[in-house]
C-alpha cells in the first residue's frame, strides 16, 4: 500500500481546515467553485477521487444513491452506474441509516480478494482505490446527500475524518443554497400548483384545499397530479417534500 505523505507550510495552514476553506469562497457561491474546494481538500488528504452524491429519500422506489459533482470522469460515471455501485446494498443502507461517517477498504467493502471479483470491484480496483469513506449529510429541507472520497490509502487519523464530516455538513448547505436560489428563479410550478403544494405540506386533504383556494376538489387534484409529473414524484407526499427541498415553495 502505497503511503501519501502531506506536509502543509506555516503560509498555508490556516487553510488545511477544509471548512474555512468553504468560508472563503468568494461570492457568489456556485457549484463550479464548490467542486473545486472539494477535489481540493480530498487531494489534501491523499483522495485522488471525490464526489458528491444525493441520498434517496424515503418515498423513493428503487434505493441508489446519484453522481452530482466531483472530479469523476464520465467514462468512470458510466462504469460505476453500470457495475451497480450506486444501488450497491451496505452502502447505500449504511449512508441512509447512519448519519457517521463510513471509512471502507476494498477488500471488505468490494470483495477485490475473491476468487472471482464482481465487475464493480474490478472497477474500483483499477482507479487505484484501496481506501475511503463516505460523509453522509441528512437534511430535512436541505440536499440529502454524501460525499464520497477514495484513493490508494491510508485514510487520515480520525481527528480528521471529523473536520471532514464538518466539511460535508458546510458543503451540502452552501450546495443546498446555491440550487436553492437557482431552482427558484426556474420554477416550473405555476402560481395554483404551487398553492395546492403549501397547503397539502400543511396536511389539507383535496376537499379542504378546495375550499381555501375557491376551487373543486378534481381541479385541486389536477393541480397535484401536474405538480407530481413535473417533479417526477413518485406520490403526493414525494412531490411537495421535492418541491419544498427544491425551493419551488418560498
Amino acid at each position: 500500500m502505497r503511503t501519501v505523505l502531506r506536509t502543509l507550510s506555516p503560509e498555508t495552514d490556516h487553510m488545511s481546515d477544509p471548512v474555512t476553506r468553504l468560508a472563503s469562497l468568494d461570492e457568489p457561491w456556485t457549484e463550479t467553485k464548490l467542486e473545486k474546494v472539494l477535489i481540493e481538500v480530498a487531494a489534501n488528504d491523499g483522495f485522488d477521487h471525490a464526489a458528491a452524491f444525493t441520498l434517496p429519500s424515503t418515498d423513493e422506489q428503487g434505493l441508489h444513491t446519484r453522481y452530482l459533482l466531483g472530479n469523476w470522469s464520465a467514462s468512470f460515471q458510466r462504469s460505476y452506474e453500470k457495475c451497480g455501485l450506486h444501488r450497491h446494498k451496505v452502502v447505500v443502507a449504511t449512508l441512509n441509516t447512519d448519519p457517521m461517517p463510513f471509512e471502507w477498504d476494498i477488500d471488505t467493502l468490494y470483495g477485490i480478494s475473491d476468487p472471482s471479483p464482481s465487475e464493480g470491484a474490478r472497477l474500483v480496483a483499477g482507479a487505484g482505490w484501496s481506501e475511503g469513506v463516505l460523509l453522509p449529510v441528512h437534511g430535512m429541507t436541505a440536499i440529502c446527500g454524501a460525499l464520497s472520497l477514495a484513493g490508494p490509502g491510508p485514510l487520515p487519523p480520525q481527528t480528521r475524518i471529523r473536520q471532514l464530516q464538518a466539511f460535508a455538513f458546510t458543503f451540502f448547505g452552501m450546495l443546498a443554497a446555491v440550487r436553492f436560489e437557482e431552482n427558484r428563479r426556474n420554477n416550473p410550478l405555476t402560481s395554483r400548483e404551487r398553492d395546492s403544494l403549501r397547503l397539502a405540506m400543511l396536511g389539507k386533504t383535496s376537499a379542504e384545499i378546495g375550499l381555501i383556494l375557491g376551487i373543486s376538489e378534481y381541479t385541486v387534484s389536477q393541480y397535484l397530479t401536474s405538480a407530481q409529473r413535473k417533479l417526477s414524484a413518485s406520490n403526493r407526499t414525494h412531490a411537495v417534500a421535492m418541491a419544498a427541498q427544491l425551493g419551488y415553495l418560498s
